[in-house]
This record gives structure tokens, sequence and C-alpha cells, in this order.
């Protein structure tokens, strides 16, 4: 179909489509007048997921998931902060509600669960694309309560999260305070078994380096290589003077010794020059060896002494190293057994430990709950509250008029159009060259409508129109 042949129609149903589109329009125009008028009072929330928990000190990588959010809306549709609204805002108490929840229901069911559906139904929470943002708005015939039940859910949506928070932790109060109770009393348990096996044992520290038995074994460890080494000294010396007596350092170091070896030399000295001078029998000169023979027996019964004495002192080395290494194999064998009894004192110790940090865990989390349990804060802020709206959210006039015109235009064209598929006619010479496949030589103007002169603008109208002829079969 050209657009020649539609205008041709259209000028020929004009009647009929602009009738049918008046209708339509008129319609649209009645209900969209008629229509109830709604208001909608928006509020807005935000929530707070970077800053950390004021009681658990960090933040829950959870908050920062798309799924916390659309929680939070689904936590603000819930039936839950519904009934908490209708309790807050004393809904049960309007006797203009309970009438009607009698007609609708006939008096069945839970009055209070129906008002929370009631007014869920005019609540929609929306996120806010791309930020923390949750816009709350609701939708009533009066402005003022529609602002009202907004922020009624605001508020009651901020008492539920509190509550939720703190349902957990006053349910897990009584047990962690039951488990506190086990684990106080199994310390103290371990405290007095730890504390009976020390006093049993006498043991009064457990730590080694605090031990006075410890250190007299490593001063006696001390002595004992002090002994040996004296022993090694005094042997190697006992043995040089046994050997060699004159030569031994003992020997040589007495002052005796010295001074009767020295004596001797200058009793040989003035021998050798009184028997050069006077001859070996002179008296002299034998009563000079007569002293000769006294010094050196003297001196042999002196190197005898100090070679005996280095003996002696040997031997009292010897003897004391004896002591030494007694006193030492028994502080050794007392430290021993005190390190056993202090291995088994370790081993009460570290069950104490294990049932002291036990119970600190317990009571750690016990007072962490028992601080949820009385937060009254959560991390939702009011960003607006709701305002009572001036202007009705609905109907929306100008949309529904649009929309309206659009569809009585549409149902005005398919109706003309319809018409003429039922009464098919000629409108244009076009059709009956492309029916006939021949030329049209000419058209005869109508007359039936001529009514005044030719110079009228009806006259002029008709002379340019051409005739409405029948379709003519295929046949033909």
């Amino acid at each position: 179909m050209t657009f020649s042949q539609l205008f041709a129609i259209l000028r020929a149903r004009w009647k009929v489509a602009s009738l049918t589109f008046f209708v339509v329009f008129a319609g649209v125009a009645i209900y969209t007048w008629q229509m109830p008028r709604s208001y909608t009072a928006q509020a807005s929330i935000v929530l707070d997921v970077k800053n950390a928990d004021p009681i658990a000190g960090v933040v829950s990588p959870s908050l920062a998931t798309p799924a916390y959010l659309m929680t939070q809306v689904d936590v603000i549709s819930s039936s839950r902060v519904a009934r908490r609204v209708v309790k807050d805002l004393h809904l049960t108490d309007s006797p203009d509600m309970r009438t009607k929840w009698q007609v609708a229901t006939n008096s069945t069911g839970d009055f209070d669960a129906w008002l929370a559906t009631m007014i869920r139904n005019s609540l929609e929470a929306r996120p806010s694309r791309g930020s923390n943002v949750i816009h709350v708005s609701y939708k009533a015939a009066d402005p003022r309560f529609a602002s009202v039940v907004a922020n009624a859910f605001v508020q009651a949506y901020m008492d539920t999260i509190v509550e939720l928070r703190n349902q957990p932790a006053r349910q897990s109060k009584d047990f962690l305070d039951a488990n506190a109770r086990l684990a106080r009393e199994a310390l103290e348990r371990e405290q007095a078994r730890l504390s009976s096996y020390l006093s049993n044992q006498d043991l009064l520290v457990t730590d080694e380096r605090l031990d006075v038995e410890t250190t007299r074994l490593n001063e006696l460890s001390n002595q004992y290589v002090m002994m040996q080494a004296a022993v090694a000294d005094s042997s190697s010396r006992q043995y040089a003077a046994r050997t060699e007596g004159d030569k031994s350092p003992d020997v040589m170091n007495s002052p005796l010794v010295s001074q009767l070896k020295g004596e001797l030399i200058r009793q040989q000295t003035a021998l050798e020059q009184l028997a050069t001078r006077l001859g070996d029998a002179h008296p002299s000169v034998l009563e000079l060896r007569t002293g000769i023979s006294e010094t050196s027996r003297k001196l042999d019964t002196e190197i005898r002494r100090a070679t005996s004495s280095v003996g002696v002192g040997n031997s009292v080395n010897q003897s004391r190293l004896l002591q030494v290494k007694a006193s030492l194999d028994l502080q050794r064998s007392k430290v021993l057994k005190l390190k056993a009894i202090r291995d088994d004192a370790a081993i009460l110790q570290r069950d104490v430990d294990n049932a002291q940090r036990a119970y600190d865990g317990i009571l750690a989390r016990m007072n962490t709950s028992n601080l949820e349990s009385q937060a009254n804060l959560a991390n939702v802020s009011i960003l607006e509250t709701a305002a009572a709206p001036s202007i009705p959210s609905s109907p929306r006039i100008f949309t529904n008029l649009t929309l309206g015109g659009l569809v009585a235009w549409s149902m005005a064209m398919a109706l003309a159009l319809l018409i003429e598929h039922l009464d098919r006619r000629l409108r244009v010479a076009g059709e009956v060259e492309h029916m006939l496949n021949q030329a049209v030589i000419g058209s005869i103007p109508s007359f039936a409508k001529r009514k005044q002169g030719i110079g009228s603008i009806g006259e002029r109208f008709q002379l340019k129109s051409a005739p409405a002829l029948k379709a003519l079969p295929n046949e033909a």
C-alpha cells in the first residue's frame, strides 16, 4: 500500500477514524481523571562498608560484595520489618483497618500479618547503582501517611539490623558463660595439681636458670677441671724430681738448696787453693775436705726432702681430685633427678598454660559477645528522611494522555483499514492500471455533492478528486 492509497483511504474514512480517535482518547482521559490520586514518599539510607566494626575492630569482607546490598534490600522488604512498622504505628488500633480486614478476609487469619502484607505491597526498596545507598519508597493515597510509613520502615529496618546483630550474641551468652565456668574450674584443677606436685617434691621454681643445684654442679665441674690440671702439673713435677732431682724446678727453686750449693762451690774453690799451696796432708786441707763432705751430705738431704715434698703435693692433689669427682658425680645424679622432677612439673605447667589460654580465649569471646549484645549501633545511617509529597505520583496525566493518544490513533487507523478491507474500492488511478494493465485515459468527476457555485471550496475539491469505483474482479 502506497502513501497515496493510505491518504485516499483516510480521506474517505475520516469520519470513522475521527470518531474512533475521539472516543478512545476521551475514554483514556476520563479514566485518568477518575483514577485515585497516589502519593509516593521516598527516604534513603546509606550503608557504611569501609570503616572497621567498633567492637570486632576489623572490616568484614562480605560487606563490600553486591550480595550484601541486596540482602539489606530483602531485609527492608521482609515481613519482620513490616510487622515492626505495624507495631510502631499502632495500626492494629485503627477501626478502619480492622473493618477493611474483616471485609477482605471475612475475619479469618492473623490481623497483624494481613496488615504487614498490605503495607508491604506498596513498599519499594531499590539500591542505587554504583553506590551503597538504598532508596525506600512508599505509595499511599494520603501524602502524610506515605511519608510516615516510609520513615517508619527505615527506622524499623535499623532497629531490626541492631536486633539481628544482638540476638545471636544474646543466645551465645549462656553458652559462653557455662564454658567459661568449666574452663575456670579446669584451670584451677591444673594449678592445684602443679602446686601439690611442687610442694611434695620440695621444688620452689621450675626454671633451671634460677636453680642453686645447677649452679653448684657448674662450680664443681669447674673445680674438677682445675684439679685435673693441678694433678697433671704435680705428676709431671714429681716425675721430673724422681728422675733428675737436682735439675727439678722445685729443687732448684729451693732457697736452702741454692745456699748449700753456693757453700759447696765456695768450699771446693778454697780446697783447691789450699791443696795447691799447702798440700793434701795439711790439717787445714783435711778440715776443709771434711766440711765439703758435710755440705754435700746436707745438700743431698735437702734435695731428697724437696723431692719428697713434690710427691706429697701430688698425692694431695690426687686426693682432692677424687673428692671433687665424687662430689661432682653426686651432684650430677642429684641434678638429673631434679631435672626429671622438673620435666614432670613442666608437663603440669604446660597443662596449666593451656587451660589458662583456653580460659582467656573464652573470656575474651564472652566479653565481645556481651558488648555485641548491648550494642545499639549499626553500619547504617539515614541519608534522607521522607517528606509528605505535594505532587501525586499517579496517575501520570501527561504520560497517560500521550499513550492514550497513540493508542487512539492506532485504533482509528486499524478500524479505518479494517472497514476498507471489508468494502474494497479503487481510490486512485494507479490501482486501475495495476489491476487491468491498461492506461487510464480519463476520469469522470462526481456531481453528487455539488451544491453551490463552481467557485466554492467544495466544488474545487470535488473537481480535483477521482470518482470512487467499485473494485473490478480479477477475471475482468
